[in-house]
C-alpha cells in the first residue's frame, strides 16, 4: 500500500499590489513574489488539485500525486482575477476562491488583467474590490478557480453594550460602513468618509457568525452623532480631549435608556443557518455549479455552526477557533485523518502579527515555499532543511523589524 502523503493547502488572500489606503494591506502577496512561487512550483513538479480532488483523497480512497498542492484565495478580491488568475493560467495551476455573495461585485465587468495591460499603468482604484460574477464565471470555465463559499457577510457584529470606541476619521471600523450600507459592501475594501457616522458607538464585538448579536438602542448613537455634527462633524476630533467628551455622554445616555437586546439563541442559529446556506444557494445560482466547501470567515467556526453546515450538506469546511490548537496543528488532510476539516497553511514566511497598515510581512520566495512544502510533506529531507532554513529566515526578519 502506497504511504500517506499530507496534503498542503495553501491560504492567500489579496495577489497584487499593496494598496497603501487599505488597512489590511498586509495580506497582499505581491504579485511578483506570487509569480516565483508559481514558477518554482512548477519547476519542481508540483500539480494543484482542487478541494473536490482533495475529499476524494480523505474519504473515498482516491488517490493524489505526490507532490499535490492545494491553492486557496479568501474574500474573492478583484486582484485574483487581475494578477492570481493569469500567473496560474500561465504556468497550469488551479485554486479556490472563497466568496461572500454581499461582497461579489454586480456589475457586468471583466478588468484588465497583467497578461492584458501593462501592470504599470494600474492605478490603486483599479484594482480594488472584488470580483464580479462574470469574472467568476470566466475563471472557472478555464477550470483556473473553483468559486467556493466563505459565508454570506464576513462582517462583525455588536455583542454587548461596552463601547470600545467612537467613529472617528481614519478608524478601522469598516465593518460598520459594511453593515449600514450593504449594498455598496462591493465598493467597500476601502473605507468611504462620506458613509461613517462620526461620533457613533463602536461596542464590543465579534465575527457574525460566532456570537450572538447585540441590537443598541438606536437612540444612544443618534445623539452622539447629532452631537459631533453640530460641533464641527470631523473638526470635532481635532480636540484631544474628544474620546473623554463622548464616553461622558454615553455613559449619561446610557443611564437613560434600555441600552439593547442580544438576539435569543434560536434568532442566532437561524441567522447562521441563512448565512450558510444562502451563500451556497446564491453561488450555486449564479454559477449554475455545486457549492460543497466552506471556508470559515476570520475563524469563526463554532460548534453550533459546524453542525448547521453539516446538515446543509457541505462535505468540508476550514479549520477555525471551534478546534484547539493541538487539533488545528495536528490535520494533515490524510485519509488516516478522516476530518472534514481543511487544514491551511500560510504562503507567508514572516509577519509581526500587527493587523496594522505599517505592518511588513514577509512573503515567501519560490525556494522558501518549495521547501516549506516538501517539509510538510517529508520528501527528500525537505522536513529537515525547509524547517531550518525558515527558522533562520523568521528570526533575522524579526531582529530585522
Amino acid at each position: 500500500m502506497r504511504a500517506e502523503i499530507p496534503v498542503p493547502v495553501l491560504m492567500y488572500h489579496t495577489v497584487g499590489v499593496p494598496d497603501p489606503a487599505w488597512h489590511d494591506q498586509y495580506l497582499t502577496c505581491r504579485w511578483e513574489d506570487f509569480e516565483d512561487q508559481m514558477r518554482w512550483l512548477r519547476k519542481h513538479r508540483f500539480e494543484t488539485v482542487d478541494l473536490a480532488d482533495l475529499y476524494r483523497y480523505v474519504f473515498e480512497g482516491g488517490d493524489l500525486p505526490r507532490r499535490s498542492v492545494v491553492l486557496t484565495f479568501d474574500d474573492g478580491y478583484a486582484d485574483n482575477w487581475i494578477f492570481a488568475y493569469p500567473i496560474m493560467k500561465k504556468y497550469g495551476f488551479k485554486g479556490t476562491v472563497f466568496v461572500n455573495p454581499e461582497f461579489a461585485d454586480p456589475r457586468n465587468v471583466l478588468r484588465k488583467r497583467i497578461d492584458e495591460i501593462d501592470v504599470s499603468s494600474l492605478r490603486p482604484e483599479d484594482i480594488r474590490g472584488f470580483l464580479s460574477w462574470r469574472e467568476m464565471e470566466e475563471a472557472e470555465r478555464d477550470g483556473v478557480f473553483d468559486i467556493q463559499a466563505h459565508a454570506m457577510t464576513h462582517t462583525w457584529y455588536p455583542t454587548s453594550d461596552r463601547i470600545i470606541d467612537f467613529r472617528h476619521p481614519g478608524d478601522n471600523h469598516l465593518w460598520m460602513t459594511w453593515n449600514e450600507n450593504i449594498e455598496r459592501k462591493p465598493f467597500l475594501q476601502v473605507d468611504d468618509a462620506d458613509l461613517v457616522w462620526l461620533g457613533e458607538p463602536v461596542y464590543e464585538h465579534g465575527k457574525s457568525l460566532s456570537s450572538q448579536r447585540f441590537f443598541p438602542n438606536e437612540v444612544v448613537a443618534e445623539k452622539l452623532v447629532e452631537h459631533v455634527r453640530s460641533n464641527g462633524g470631523s473638526a470635532f476630533f481635532d480636540d484631544p480631549g474628544w474620546k473623554d467628551t463622548l464616553s461622558g455622554m454615553a455613559v449619561s445616555l446610557q443611564k437613560e435608556v434600555d441600552t439593547g437586546r442580544h438576539e435569543t439563541q434560536e434568532e442566532y442559529e437561524a441567522r447562521v443557518r441563512e448565512e450558510l446556506s444562502g451563500s451556497k444557494r446564491i453561488i450555486e445560482e449564479r454559477l449554475g455549479k455545486k457549492v460543497d466547501f466552506m471556508c470559515w470567515p476570520g475563524g469563526s467556526g463554532t460548534d453550533t455552526g459546524t453542525r448547521i453546515l453539516r446538515e446543509i450538506g457541505y462535505l468540508m469546511s476550514t479549520t477555525a477557533n471551534d478546534m484547539t490548537v493541538a487539533e488545528r496543528t495536528t490535520l494533515l488532510n490524510l485519509p488516516s485523518q478522516g476530518s472534514d476539516r481543511i487544514a491551511r497553511i500560510p504562503a507567508g514566511l514572516y509577519w509581526d502579527g500587527r493587523r496594522a497598515p505599517d505592518s511588513r510581512p514577509v512573503y515567501d520566495s519560490g525556494l522558501t515555499l518549495y521547501l516549506s512544502l516538501m517539509s510538510y510533506k517529508k520528501l527528500n529531507g525537505g522536513h529537515v532543511w525547509g524547517r531550518l532554513l525558515r527558522k533562520i529566515l523568521k528570526e533575522y526578519y524579526r531582529l530585522k523589524s
